[in-house]
């Protein structure tokens, strides 16, 4: 909470009390004085902090409170019951006065610690593949790129948190007006926009986000990891994050019909019954008979596989974009990587299986679906995994049954939820909303950060690290190698 904001809040907290005391009398200069204090920080508020709805109620008690003591009138007065019926609005008031501003507060990310600058541009990518979740006869699947990667700056000014795609659609999937994010164009990124790319070449990782999530609310996440020398590439999946922007300005949102339909009543009975075979096994070999089918068969793995091949039409860009765009001669086509988050992490699975010149992939927090059930990984992976409640069955023990013949790692970041490596547990501070463990956000995304840096560090750029001894560093952190399959 900012500080004109706290004021303004203790003002509304303390005064009408004050005034509202018997001995409560002022004389003309000092009631003066408050007044003129009162507006002053109002004044400053607006000018440094600028209007936020969350405020509301604040202002409301503040316009009430410097009427009544332009007035010279208690905050609380008549009879018992108008006393106490006003004092239920105002208490009602004052709760929701502290309360909007913290739950959803004007944050800070935590600054980079490399020691690249953070710049960002976007790429519209055309293809001839058809677009198979719109059902306009034609239509050709078309993707946005946000490129982040280290910089050189020259006076330019950093970014806004999130562009109108991700606001409107997130607004949207909740049933909010679209204005109701606006107060995020005050939070201040370490994302500069459309600096010059740095000197050299730098490794490429492509990123997936989770189904229906923001596609960039990764702020926290990549701009530690492109500050260490990585250009990465945001992949926003069309009609399945919240919202994509495209260079004309159209808003392509979330298709809830395409989901519906695919995502059906089958889809549902095929749970049920996998699930109820799951809960009855009393062996392992029992319960992963009982999953096989609905691990390869449900519906995240025909998203999953969408997925992986539009990662794989980003790979197929990068040749041209090296030699054509603002990133010719800085991309390291010979060293990719490729994270993603929930529905992203599974297609990051998927990728490593797909297009051969992917080198190393994690998976963060993703449900895995698809192929892997039935195959060995050959690449360098991680599995970063939140600490899921004990009722979460752990399919991914089943998914990637049959190991790997490289290097495979299992973590674990103890307290932490599902939404610990996204920026939501910053944005809203309410964990029945946000989806979060009861890990300090900026804990859970110093031990992500770390780990996926040190992670393509060995596996991208042949540093030697131990990523197993990231758990002396962190507590939070269960970290081990599974043994090769021979």
């Amino acid at each position: 909470m900012r500080i004109f904001e706290s004021i303004l809040l203790i003002i509304s907290t303390i005064f009408p009390f004050y005034i509202s005391t018997k001995g409560y009398r002022l004389n003309k200069k000092l009631l003066l004085v408050i007044l003129v204090i009162i507006g002053g920080v109002l004044i400053l508020h607006f000018i440094f902090e600028g209007y936020r709805w969350q405020m509301i109620p604040a202002y409301l008690i503040i316009l009430i409170l410097i009427w009544c003591l332009y007035k010279e009138k208690p905050f609380f007065k008549g009879a018992w019951f108008r006393k106490t019926i006003s004092a239920i609005a105002f208490i009602m008031l004052l709760l929701l006065g502290w309360g909007l501003p913290y739950i959803f507060p004007v944050f800070n990310f935590p600054t980079p610690t490399g020691k690249y600058s953070v710049g960002s541009q976007y790429i519209h990518l055309k293809t001839v593949q058809d677009e198979i979740i719109t059902s306009e006869a034609g239509d050709k699947r078309e993707l946005m790129i946000k490129v982040w990667y280290p910089a050189t700056l020259n006076n330019e000014k950093t970014e806004s948190y999130l562009n109108e795609g991700d606001r409107v659609g997130f607004a949207l999937k909740y049933g909010l007006p679209s204005s109701t994010f606006n107060y995020l164009d005050k939070i201040i990124t370490h994302t500069y926009d459309s600096p010059s790319v740095a000197k050299g070449k730098f490794p490429v990782l492509i990123f997936s986000h989770g189904l229906y999530s923001k596609a960039s609310g990764y702020y926290a996440l990549i701009e530690e990891i492109v500050s260490h020398g990585y250009i990465v590439l945001n992949i926003n999946h069309t009609y399945e994050s919240t919202g994509t922007l495209f260079p004309n300005g159209e808003i392509k949102l979330f298709n809830s019909e395409y989901d519906r339909k695919h995502n059906n009543e089958d889809m549902a009975e095929m749970v049920w019954n996998a699930m109820q075979n799951y809960n009855k096994a009393t062996k392992p070999e029992e319960q992963y008979t009982a999953v096989h089918d609905l691990i390869l068969n449900y519906y995240g793995a025909e998203i999953t596989e969408r997925w992986s091949k539009d990662i794989s039409l980003v790979i197929d860009e990068l040749n041209k974009w090296n030699t054509a765009t603002f990133l010719a001669q800085h991309l390291d086509t010979t060293k990719i990587g490729v994270f993603g988050h929930s529905q992203g992490g599974a297609a990051v699975c998927q990728a490593l299986l797909d297009d051969e010149r992917i080198k190393a992939g994690i998976s963060l927090d993703g449900m895995q679906w698809g192929d892997i059930i039935d195959t060995v990984m050959t690449k360098p992976f991680a599995l970063i995994s939140s600490e899921w409640d004990s009722s979460h069955p752990n399919l991914n023990v089943h998914a990637y049954h049959n190991g790997s013949s490289s290097d495979f790692y299992n973590a674990k970041i103890l307290n932490s939820g599902h939404s610990n490596f996204m920026d939501i547990p910053l944005m809203v501070r309410l964990k029945l909303i946000n989806e979060s463990g009861d890990i300090n956000p900026l804990k859970a995304n110093e031990i992500t950060t770390k780990l996926v840096i040190d992670f393509f560090d060995k596996y991208l750029m042949d540093r030697p690290y131990n990523l197993l001894d990231l758990h002396d560093k962190y507590s939070e952190l269960e970290i081990e190698l599974i043994e090769k399959n021979q």
